[in-house]
């Protein structure tokens, strides 16, 4: 996945008020109660090298 397509699903996954935190263990997300589970088992999938660099973008 590149970067500009996690970078678009970070973004409408914070239109369903989910927000993506940057942890010593890795970035974890929060307020997944918030999605389906279909848009659950999407956000795991995501490998941190792309979330990472995304979060870096949006800074």
């Amino acid at each position: 996945m590149s970067t500009h397509n996690t970078l678009a699903l970070l973004n409408w996954y914070r239109s369903k008020h989910v927000a993506a935190v940057k942890t010593p263990a890795g970035i974890v997300f929060m307020g997944m109660r918030n999605v389906t589970a279909d848009q659950r088992r999407t956000l795991p999938a995501i490998p941190q090298a792309d979330l990472e660099a995304a979060l870096r973008i949006q800074q």
